[in-house]
């Protein structure tokens, strides 16, 4: 690449714009600014460079030779810089997103979702990576996260999306025996040890019960609706097993916390693409508690 001393480069737009429209009016309605300002930039292009660029600027903008081949020169190299840009952007595009997210929130949430999205978005492809673990967004590459917490993960923006509350959920093959609940099999995330409080909160014994564990919220979620043990869960991903039948919330739980859901962002501005989602998926939750 060539050397470019920037210092040495007056501002340009203003005349390539005039040349190119034929008027200074006309570069100032491309410019959104007035046409003193315009020929005032174009006045001080001439001084900058000591030579005579516009011949005749009272009706049709006439210029010099010099004048026409600096608008010639311009108006090549600012047409490459915005194709360089447009190229840039849609090969971008093309690349699509990496977002790191929660399982529970990834299979109940935005996977069914997505035929949404790409029914307004079909151009940009969506890479889903559900995890337990916190990824580096930075390092490997992903455009967005989406994680349960406090918000506060250092060198990282995070933006709230909404809350859940948590809720007991149970298979109603399960439940319909009537068996007191210290009798029942448990799923406990076995990386969230507050869920064995909350049972002695109860009066459960979380040692004297039986306990499949998992750490992975949607795989937790199926086990229940096997009847394989009753499950603490956010609202906003046990919803659709309990409006469908396949789960029932138990009462006497509302003493639960509440999940908060955040848009979690490497530092700086975000890509095109991953606005684009980021925007839809604020659309479609409420940052009110959902419940």
């Amino acid at each position: 690449m060539q050397p470019v001393d920037w210092r040495d480069l007056p501002p340009l737009r203003a005349f390539e714009a005039a040349a190119r429209l034929g008027s200074f009016s006309g570069a100032a309605r491309s410019l959104n600014v007035t046409p003193p300002a315009v020929a005032q930039q174009v006045r001080g292009l001439e001084r900058h460079l000591g030579l005579r660029l516009v011949a005749d600027a009272s009706r049709k903008l006439r210029l010099t030779d010099e004048g026409d081949r600096l608008a010639a020169t311009l108006n090549s190299a600012f047409a490459g810089v915005a194709m360089a840009i447009a190229s840039s952007r849609k090969a971008d595009q093309r690349r699509g997103l990496r977002i790191t997210l929660t399982t529970g929130f990834a299979h109940s949430v935005v996977i069914p979702a997505l035929p949404e999205f790409w029914a307004t978005h079909p151009d940009i492809p969506v890479s889903l990576e559900p995890e337990t673990r916190l990824a580096d967004l930075a390092t490997e590459g992903f455009d967005l996260g989406i994680r349960t917490g406090a918000g506060n993960w250092p060198d990282l923006r995070a933006e709230m999306l909404c809350t859940s509350r948590m809720v007991l959920v149970g298979a109603p093959a399960l439940l319909h025996r009537g068996r007191p609940l210290a009798e029942l099999p448990w799923i406990l995330n076995s990386a969230y040890r507050d869920e064995t409080v909350w049972l002695a909160g109860h009066g459960i014994d979380p040692d004297r019960v039986k306990v499949i564990e998992f750490e992975n919220a949607a795989l937790a979620c199926a086990a229940a609706e096997q009847g394989l043990g009753l499950q603490f869960g956010a609202d906003i991903i046990v919803r659709k097993a309990v409006e469908a039948g396949r789960l029932r919330v138990l009462p006497g739980w509302d003493d639960l916390p509440q999940t908060t859901y955040w848009a979690v962002m490497p530092p700086g501005g975000l890509r095109a693409p991953a606005a684009i989602f980021l925007d839809w998926l604020r659309k479609r939750l409420p940052k009110e508690t959902l419940a």
